[in-house]
């Protein structure tokens, strides 16, 4: 893996002449906060295409089955907090009890969203439902919900997320030359650093009105 440094050199090749000032913005605070957004946006891309083989990119940052068994109740559902450093969710395991069936695991999870959450949770064949395993979900205001409609209590449930990768810092957080935290390190292999690389390129160049943008956003694809 290549160290903060070695990346923001490399950055640096790729949007300076000689990798001298270009009338090129290239501070250690300002490429910090490039290369974390693009870090991230990379990561996002990938995700959205998770179905092809591209996923394996984001693998290493996949946590699975995440025990979280705090919850705070509300009228019809329970809000579990998201782990530190979530990104995205993958899948959910949902254990439940009702009377002297305890901790079962409800087979049927389905994720609402703000078009059809009120017709599923009255729909008499959708709402949530002990007996037919039912239970849907929702990721909002950094917890996941899960509504029981008041027909059962959630013991826990298993959590397979996606984390944030390692967000690069500085020492100093106040002074943008100041020499990068090398104790948090860039997690990427050098094939992903180098389009992430280019994606941060690319913003400098787009911001600058460089022509070479164009060029740098072809270099983020495979």
């Amino acid at each position: 893996m290549a160290t903060v440094e070695q990346a923001y050199i490399r950055y640096k090749a790729k949007v300076e002449k000689n990798i001298k000032n270009d009338d090129i913005t290239t501070d250690r605070g300002r490429f910090v906060l490039m290369f974390n957004e693009s870090q991230n946006k990379f990561q996002e891309i990938h995700l959205q295409n998770r179905k092809s083989d591209d996923v394996r990119y984001v693998e290493k940052f996949l946590v699975p089955d995440k025990k979280i068994s705090t919850s705070t109740v509300s009228y019809d559902r329970q809000d579990f907090s998201l782990p530190e450093k979530y990104f995205d969710l993958s899948s959910i395991r949902i254990f439940a009890s009702k009377g002297k069936c305890k901790e079962v695991e409800l087979e049927y999870k389905y994720e609402l969203n703000s078009e059809n959450s009120e017709e599923i949770l009255f729909d008499e064949y959708n709402k949530p439902s002990f007996k037919w395993r039912e239970a849907p979900y929702r990721v909002n205001s950094n917890k996941l919900s899960v509504y029981n409609g008041k027909d059962f209590k959630v013991d826990y449930i298993l959590m397979t997320y996606y984390r944030y990768p390692n967000q690069i810092q500085l020492i100093d957080p106040d002074n943008p030359e100041s020499q990068f935290n090398e104790n948090i390190q860039i997690e990427w292999d050098n094939k992903s650093l180098d389009r992430i690389l280019s994606i941060c390129a690319g913003e400098s160049d787009m911001n600058e009105n460089n022509p070479r943008f164009q060029l740098q956003q072809a270099r983020t694809q495979k």
